[in-house]
């Protein structure tokens, strides 16, 4: 790597955050727990949202630059500007604490192939030679030098202009998609409800006209849920996602997702049994998410399993985190599968066991709720077993 003066660090992660490498780092800012933990892990927690964006323009655009984002390093929280680039399934990120510093780190990280710096670079060369050698430096290389040099900033300067354009475009986006749910979402709601009623009042009904209500009933509702989704998916994508943060019993929260699930299991004769640790575990979470978050993984549970099973939710907990595991006895999800479970508008080819449809976002959102927090999700899943879909989170807010 280039040598920088400045305080500085370099890294490679997967597509989802997760740190590959320290490729540069002489200050040794970085602990080496990081590799293999995510890159949020780092960073101070009032920054948590402005790093989930930072990814997410760079999964959008392949690259995101100039990010002001404050990290926990071995002296305390300080500021750096980060640059970023998506190359293939790895992403390359430089920070240091001026944009020209990161800017610098990151086109030696990325090492840019193409025609305009190899000729700088061939030309940087050709004049060390001429140095070693004690020859005269020519006039024309200075000037082919800062000829490009100044089309490489005026490029630079371009991709700026078009990166903020996008930015404003994708802003305008959310807003839509944001209204139009909005503004969906009670009529929907009330052809639900009546729905219900019909339903209620069927004794009278043909069996043609009581099928016709279970499809009108079920379809609503299936458009309510993802109206709720696509609203929860344009504030995560905006970048407003705040956390309402208060001291939560974790179990009476799961208890209480369970008894609202309750007639759903029933009408499978599915059995959910809970284990949780007789020590009372509090938590300084937004209840309303983490319950959405649960309320998703035993929804999606129910959906996936066959009739008669069981489902077992199981609340761990250790020094530092509670581990929170939904585990069922359904079809199992193929491996080359799992990596794309908690991406946006991504399914899964296992079929519900009783009709249900699903939006391919729940995951998703639940991913970021659970990031938000500090904490990590994933699943595990053997075809034909069954699968454990987990969250941990940390006892204490960093």
């Amino acid at each position: 790597m280039a040598e920088v003066q400045e305080k500085s660090f370099s890294i490679l992660c997967d597509i989802e955050g997760h740190v590959i490498q320290i490729l540069h780092d002489e200050e040794g800012m970085l602990p080496p727990s990081i590799i293999g933990n995510m890159l949020f892990s780092i960073v101070v927690p009032g920054d948590l949202n402005k790093i989930m964006n930072f990814f997410v323009e760079l999964k959008k655009k392949k690259s995101a630059i100039g990010w002001e984002i404050n990290v926990k390093t071995i002296s305390g929280a300080e500021t750096f500007s980060f640059f970023g680039g998506a190359f293939d399934d790895r992403i390359g990120i430089a920070a240091a604490k001026t944009k020209n510093g990161a800017s610098l780190l990151f086109t030696e990280l990325t090492r840019i192939n193409n025609e305009q710096v190899n000729i700088i670079r061939s030309l940087a060369k050709e004049k060390e030679l001429l140095q070693k050698n004690n020859e005269e430096t020519p006039v024309s290389f200075y000037e082919e030098l800062s000829r490009l040099n100044n089309d490489l900033v005026n490029m630079q300067r371009e991709l700026a202009k078009k990166n903020r354009q996008l930015d404003e475009l994708n802003k305008l986006k959310n807003q839509f998609l944001g209204m139009a749910a909005h503004d969906l979402r009670n009529p929907l709601g009330n052809i639900f409800n009546f729905a219900e009623l019909l339903e209620d009042e069927s004794e009278n009904f043909t069996e043609e006209q009581r099928k016709f209500v279970s499809i009108i009933k079920s379809l609503s509702n299936f458009m309510v849920n993802l109206v709720n989704e696509l609203l929860d998916f344009s504030v995560i994508e905006s970048g407003e996602v705040n956390l309402n943060l208060k001291k939560t019993g974790l179990a009476g929260l799961v208890k209480q997702v369970v008894e609202l699930t309750t007639l759903q299991a029933a009408k499978k004769s599915i059995s959910i049994f809970c284990e949780i640790p007789e020590t009372k575990i509090e938590l300084e979470i937004d209840a309303e998410k983490i319950s959405q978050v649960i309320t998703n993984f035993l929804t999606n549970a129910l959906k996936y399993s066959p009739f008669n099973t069981r489902i077992d939710i199981l609340i761990t907990e250790n020094k530092d985190t509670v581990r929170v595991v939904v585990k069922d006895q359904g079809q199992g999800i193929q491996q080359q599968e799992l990596d794309n479970l908690f991406r946006p508008f991504q399914k899964t080819s296992n079929q519900s066991t009783g009709g249900e449809k699903s939006t391919g976002l729940g995951l998703f959102i639940c991913k970021r709720i659970v990031e938000s927090h500090g904490g990590q999700i994933g699943v595990n899943s053997t075809v034909g077993k069954g699968s454990e879909f987990y969250f941990v989170l940390p006892k204490k807010m960093r």
